[in-house]
């Protein structure tokens, strides 16, 4: 197995792809089962999974490591073990073994496993492993995505494993390869904007500042295209590939010949107007660093386990946030930093319906340097490298350099300022203000000096939401009942991405590198919400009371969701794809 943190050519073989692709596959299988045991010889830990209800017959996993949360480091090969025989297979193999296995099937979310939903999946699993793989062939900067430092738009476009925790964490359905290289980050794409004219009859949109959406758009628009935009007509910005998609639907197009929408092209690419717009690690979120706005837009593509459409509710969220955004008190917002997104614009059927998949948003550019050191937490704590070989780590180390201290106390130095600059904040908002943001990995930006955390550019108003305590401080304010989160959910959605999939990343990542012990980390975890738990007795301390106390903390069931094929971002109940896992924060886990 190639050392991928000392050799600066990159990897283009099967086998490395395989391994961070059956990696996140594992972790999610792990953690959503309990049709597996752990044994340990001679040191090493392989889990055992069982592939027959009479466990004669299972995949073997040998595992370098494995976190608190469940995020594991996977040796390959994998091996099939039968009473007659014991044998490597590959990933698909291993893969296609489990789908046989009559357990799967047995679970809630999915029931009897038909062929076109076995094959499917298959495809999917393999085509994020094929992903991967185009990704680590195409890059030249392998090993400075491991080491470090990367700027704002290096690391955006730095992520190439995905979700930790998720079969086909890099899955980009309906992307073939060729559309690969040309709109997704992993392939440091840039292009140009496709802008659109929307009549007055059919255009939809709203903003929360002064000026309204269409001219906030018009001003980010090119002088060139501006000028052939008819009068009256709204400006939509548009990702090329989404508009070529709906120049393909029949009633898009007889709306286009009837003038009621006009195609007015690209932006130049040469010239005094000539910008390039980079799609950032969620493909659909366009950054360019001469803009004011960056844009993000409706993208008709299943990427995990969602379509990427926004909705006309959604939209709406970041105007609300908008508004309520000055009252939050200032040490809040002295470190943490809201992306707004006051504007949005679309068009609409006939029947007054909004078109979801015309929808476009405007969301504030806080980094005009694309070389400025602001992170998105996904990549900081990718698992890309050998063992202990994450941006994370090696920036740790290099803080440890900086300092003159050890690097088990640059570790604690680094993930108290996370606590104390990112993760206090989002609590806060919960506990004093009312003000919940589902903060995943990849709505984390960190800034960085000296190689330490010192505040968040946190992006996506559509997963946000109010509890009873906003609304009892704000008794006039008027919001939707699809924004307000009741405690149950907020017990549910809360701990899931803030704590286990944003903040036991950090302590995963530092922890497998073998800086700190982790359940060290983790007792400083419970310790700073101890603190906050203290220092915020006159707001709803509902959230830290749940966090330090409850048994069980909800995780997403993010394997047999997309397994059974549910959009996710269309469920009426979300709570079914949710269960439970021991709360790492009980002293009795978190002890050195």
């Amino acid at each position: 197995m190639q050392d991928l943190s000392r050799h600066p050519t990159p990897p283009t073989d099967t086998e490395w792809a395989d391994r961070l692709a059956a990696t996140s596959f594992f972790n999610a299988l792990l953690r959503e089962t309990d049709h597996w045991w752990s044994e340990r010889h001679d040191g090493d830990e392989t889990v055992v999974i069982a592939l027959t209800k009479t466990r004669d017959v299972c995949l073997h996993l040998r595992l370098q490591h494995r976190s608190l949360s469940g995020r594991c480091r996977i040796v390959l090969p994998l091996m099939h073990v039968t009473p007659e025989v014991r044998q490597a297979i590959s990933f698909e193999q291993a893969v296609e073994a489990l789908l046989d296995s009559p357990w799967l099937s047995e679970h809630p979310l999915v029931g009897m496993l038909d062929d076109a939903r076995r094959d499917t999946f298959v495809k999917s699993v393999m085509g994020s492993r094929d992903t991967i793989a185009a990704a680590l062939a195409g890059r030249d900067d392998l090993d400075h995505l491991i080491r470090g430092p990367l700027g704002f738009l290096e690391a955006e476009q730095g992520l190439l494993v995905g979700h930790d925790f998720h079969p086909a964490p890099k899955s980009q359905a309906p992307f073939d390869q060729t559309q690969a290289k040309i709109y997704t980050p992993e392939h440091r794409a840039g292009f140009s904007l496709v802008w659109w004219g929307v009549s007055p009859a059919r255009a939809a949109g709203d903003s929360s500042r002064e000026l309204p959406a269409a001219a906030l758009m018009h001003d980010l628009m090119p002088e060139a295209l501006a000028e052939q935009l008819p009068v009256g007509y709204s400006a939509l910005p548009m990702h090329p590939w989404q508009a070529r998609f709906l120049q393909e639907r029949d009633d898009i197009a007889a709306l286009i010949d009837a003038g009621e929408l006009r195609v007015l092209g690209e932006e130049a690419i040469d010239g005094d107007d000539a910008r390039r717009w980079y799609p950032t690690s969620s493909h659909r979120s366009l950054y360019c660093p001469q803009a004011d706005w960056m844009v993000k837009g409706s993208l008709s593509a299943r990427l995990t386990n969602s379509l990427r459409v926004l909705h006309d509710d959604e939209v709406m969220r970041g105007l609300r946030l908008d508004r309520w955004w000055p009252q939050v008190s200032d040490d809040i917002r002295a470190y943490f930093h809201l992306m707004q997104e006051p504007a949005w614009l679309g068009w609409k059927h006939d029947d007054g319906e909004i078109d979801e998949a015309s929808l476009a948003l405007l969301r504030e550019n806080r980094v005009a340097d694309a070389g400025a050191p602001s992170v998105v937490l996904a990549t900081l704590t990718q698992p890309l490298g050998e063992m202990g070989q994450t941006l994370l780590a090696n920036g740790v180390r290099r803080l440890a350099e900086l300092d003159r201290i050890s690097e088990r106390e640059a570790a604690l130095v680094w993930f108290d300022a996370f606590c104390e600059r990112v993760l206090s904040p989002l609590i806060r908002l919960v506990v004093e203000e009312g003000i919940v943001l589902l903060a995943h990995q990849q709505n984390i930006v960190v800034r960085l000096e000296r190689e330490r955390p010192v505040g968040v550019d946190y992006r996506d108003c559509q997963g946000s939401g109010v509890t009873d305590h906003f609304l009892a401080r704000h008794p006039g304010e008027i919001v939707s009942r699809d924004h307000r989160i009741t405690m149950a959910m907020l017990k549910r959605y809360f701990p899931y991405y803030v704590i286990v999939n944003s903040t036991l990343a950090v302590t995963a990542a530092l922890g497998e590198a073998g800086l700190v012990d982790e359940r060290e980390l983790v007792a400083h975890l419970r310790a700073h919400l101890e603190t906050l738990s203290e220092q915020c007795r006159d707001g709803d301390t509902t959230l830290l009371d749940h966090l330090l106390s409850s048994p069980v903390l909800e995780v997403k069931s993010n394997f047999f969701c997309y397994l059974a094929g549910i959009n996710e971002s269309t469920l009426d109940d979300p709570a079914k794809i949710y269960l439970d896992m021991p709360n790492p924060l009980l002293s009795d886990t978190s002890t050195p």
